[in-house]
């Protein structure tokens, strides 16, 4: 399962810079001006997870294949974006396109580094963003509306759908007229489906807020920085907060890897920039990972939560989902504690599970296919 984060902002906010420092050798400029980033950098980066370094020594395994996630830098938004101030329609489409969005607010002062607001701000800068994806929300729905009053009047599946949309757009449009976020929870399953097909709004995406702050605010806790910003009052209650240093970050990369963690203690830091939003992003989207071990290869794999065997074994091959049989199942923690398949085994550890098994973060998993 590929997995892609849009990081959006304003201008001048340290995007390109975050990009670089998650995306080594990445090559986004960083200069100080609006709109240097005009077609958004993509790149794919491995997800850090010291559970697969583990099993692969283990197993001995020839290659260690960690799960990635695809970052997108967007140019930076700004007032008027969804009117196409600032080439905003064109930034805009490419927000539609990721899973999650990843809104990087300015939260360091430097008089080097212009704000395009003139003044250090991140609720502000925040509701400018929301409100440029509302509205933008609110003209693609205006545009589709005309369509789906003509499908309304017909027949069958597809008239009866374009019923239904017709009222989901009801229900949103008040929220997107005073600029706020769409709530994904007021639908249910088949109306998100609907949405999906029909309605691809930017407002009901999963929000992580990356606050960007100055180096000696590394280690403060994100949600002590939303509440000083009033952050927590217009966002949705399941938005996930994290503080990044991008300057830090970007140094950090540049560095070995065995003088990395003597980088992060300096800093007051526990784990890196892109641990701490890969693991977010992964909470917020309802993301586990389990893993195979071998041999031959050590490999991450992502799933949603809840996902039973089958559809899991359908992650590595289409196959083994149609043809799956049983799944061998041993726990991460008792396959490190009783040294792999063999010792797990002989452990009583290893368990033979069926088609209505729902796969846990951790798993290890050989499956049986026919």
């Amino acid at each position: 399962m590929s997995l892609s984060i849009g990081i959006i902002g304003l201008p001048n906010v340290g995007k390109s810079t975050l990009f670089n420092a998650l995306v080594k050798n990445a090559q986004a400029e960083v200069k100080n001006f609006p709109f240097t980033t005009i077609e958004p950098n993509v790149g794919i980066v491995s997800v850090p997870d010291e559970r697969l370094r583990h099993l692969a020594e283990i197993e001995h395994s020839q290659k260690v294949i960690p799960t990635t996630i695809k970052f997108v830098d967007i140019a930076g938004l700004i007032k008027g974006a969804h009117k196409g101030e600032g080439l905003g329609n064109q930034f805009l489409s490419h927000i539609r396109e990721v899973d999650a969005i990843c809104l990087v607010l300015r939260a360091f002062e430097d008089k080097d580094t212009v704000h395009v607001e003139g003044s250090l701000d991140p609720n502000r800068d925040a509701q400018t963003i929301i409100t440029e994806l509302a509205l933008a929300d609110l003209q693609m729905i205006s545009s589709i509306k005309e369509r789906l009053q003509s499908d309304a009047k017909k027949n069958g599946k597809d008239g009866d759908e374009a019923k239904l949309v017709l009222r989901i757009i009801d229900r949103v449009s008040p929220a997107l007229d005073k600029g706020q976020l769409v709530k994904i929870d007021d639908f249910d399953k088949n109306e998100c489906k609907l949405i999906k097909k029909y309605l691809p709004l930017l407002t009901i995406k999963p929000i992580l807020v990356a606050l960007n702050v100055g180096e000696g605010q590394a280690g403060e806790h994100p949600l002590d920085l939303s509440q000083k910003y009033n952050l927590d009052k217009f966002l949705p209650e399941k938005t996930s907060f994290i503080t990044i240093c991008a300057k830090s970050e970007a140094e950090l990369i540049d560095l070995p890897e065995s003088e990395q963690a003597d980088y992060l203690n300096l800093m007051g830091l526990k784990e890196s920039g892109l641990k701490k939003l890969a693991r977010e992003a992964y909470k917020l989207l309802g993301l586990v990972t389990f893993f195979t071990a071998g041999e031959k290869e050590a490999r991450a794999w992502t799933i949603r939560f809840g996902a039973k065997a089958p559809a899991a074994a359908g992650v590595i091959h289409t196959d083994f989902a149609q043809k799956f049989i049983k799944a061998e199942v041993v726990a991460y923690d008792d396959f490190v504690k009783h040294e792999g398949w063999r010792g797990s085994a002989a452990a009583g550890k290893l368990r033979l599970e069926g088609k209505e098994y729902v796969v846990r973060d951790g798993d290890v998993i050989f499956f049986r296919h026919g």
